[in-house]
């Protein structure tokens, strides 16, 4: 054993224990006495300025004002970084924000102006941000569309997966990425719809910490989400609420590329893209505080966002607006028809003006009517027991206003009596009636 300088070499590593004491303390000290900070991820918010992580070596952050953006290797927060992240190219000076639509094929106008809003909005960290859906027939780009759209905002190793069997994976790929990409999805269980909705507007996932009896550890996620298949993945009506359907067409194929040239001709550009995202996002900062709306989607936030990026891009507000509401009622249509109980209710107004009886024959009557229109009675959706009737009609309750259907549900000793009717627009109203009894919202 040597000594120098007043400390004990002995030319070997430090055993575990000692490592584990040594950490131990430190983060004692670090707890107890030291500064806390909040860690970001990707993205993050601080004085008014949004700060966009490069992930690389030196740590170099966007910083975006109203004044313009530049890049800082000092930025006064502090990011977390996990193994799926991957450097992001240096922006350029740009602010053309179209350049976006040379590389994606979109079936109409309105999905590629509201694509290229929704691109912007990813930069921003503190609002709920909608799902992404991108659908379309085979060959129409879909994987390569999405990856293309996390390389401009989440550069990763793994860019898109599939979603993961359980709900505890689930939640470790919402917490651990930016913008998690699932790919090629066939459904969605109910207990995973519900995650990616908390996503959409933040939400949380508890589960016990291995080798514990009673620690907890919480997994909280926020976070901007993307799924694509070959038709609208989502069936529940709480997950349309909070989506955007983009659908692609069809690539020619005398129109196909190779690969390698798409992503050669995409990279060369990519930093034309970013500076126009973040040319577009700070003259949208100016304007965001002046924006005032009569009519808002149900991602409010997004809705305000997305009109100040319309008007700073030269698209025009308004017409992101339009796009961006009449998407809200194709999803409405979307959770309506994939709806069994929605769609039998309004056959059975098609052929009547009016319908009274209790609910246990409601479901008799909508059961006969599923045979004879061939609706699907064995889907999950379908309910079995007069009890569920009720909760199947409340899970579509604003998808059906949409339609000018509307019910209340009230009591009567073990029985629910409804009555149906068509409002003066020739649409269905429903309504749960019971005379004299208090009104028990379910």
């Amino acid at each position: 054993m040597h000594y120098w300088n007043g400390i004990f070499k002995t030319g070997r590593a430090p055993g575990t224990d000692a490592m584990n004491q040594s950490l131990s303390v430190l983060e004692m000290k670090a707890v107890f006495s030291g500064k806390k900070y909040t860690l970001s991820k990707r993205c993050s918010k601080h004085e008014g300025k949004y700060y966009y992580d490069l992930v690389d070596a030196g740590w170099n952050n966007v910083v975006i004002d109203e004044s313009g953006w530049t890049i800082t290797s000092a930025p006064p927060i502090l990011f977390t970084r996990s193994k799926n992240m991957k450097e992001q190219v240096l922006p350029v000076p740009y602010d053309d924000l179209t350049i976006l639509n040379k590389y994606y094929r979109f079936k109409n106008k309105a999905d590629e102006i509201l694509h290229m809003v929704d691109m912007v909005t990813k930069f921003i960290p503190d609002i709920s941000h909608p799902i992404d859906i991108i659908y379309g027939e085979k060959g129409a780009s879909k994987t390569t569309s999405m990856k293309k759209d996390r390389s401009i905002v989440d550069p990763a190793v793994r860019d898109v997966v599939s979603m993961p069997s359980s709900k505890a994976d689930l939640a470790l790929i919402l917490s651990s990425n930016y913008m998690p990409c699932f790919d090629n999805i066939d459904n969605i269980t109910p207990e995973k719809s519900d995650l990616l909705c908390m996503a959409a507007t933040g939400g949380g996932f508890s589960k016990r910490t291995l080798y514990t009896d009673d620690d907890e550890t919480i997994l909280y996620f926020k976070e901007p989400v993307m799924l694509n298949g070959i038709n609208v993945v989502a069936t529940r009506a709480d997950l349309l609420d909070r989506a955007i359907l983009l659908e692609l067409e069809r690539i020619p194929p005398e129109e196909r590329k190779e690969e390698q040239r798409i992503w050669r001709d995409f990279n060369s550009d990519k930093p034309k893209i970013l500076g126009a995202i973040f040319t577009v996002l700070s003259k949208a900062m100016s304007l965001y505080e002046e924006v005032q709306l009569d009519r808002l989607g149900r991602m409010a936030d997004f809705t305000r966002w997305g009109y100040a990026i319309a008007e700073a891009a030269g698209i025009g507000g308004e017409v992101f607006l339009d796009a961006y509401l009449n998407n809200q009622e194709r999803a409405n249509d979307e959770a309506v028809e994939s709806n069994p109980i929605a769609v039998a209710v309004i056959k059975l107004m098609n052929r009547m003006d009016s319908w009274k009886g209790s609910i246990n024959e409601l479901l008799g009557t909508l059961q006969s009517i599923a045979e004879k229109e061939n609706i699907d009675t064995f889907s999950r959706l379908w309910p079995k027991e007069p009890n569920v009737l009720s909760r199947r009609l409340n899970e579509v309750k604003s998808n059906l206003e949409q339609f000018g259907i509307t019910y209340v549900i009230r009591h009567h000793s073990s029985a629910k009596i409804i009555t149906i009717e068509k409002n003066a627009n020739n649409q269905v109203q429903i309504v749960f009636i019971e005379e004299d009894l208090p009104t028990v919202e379910i």
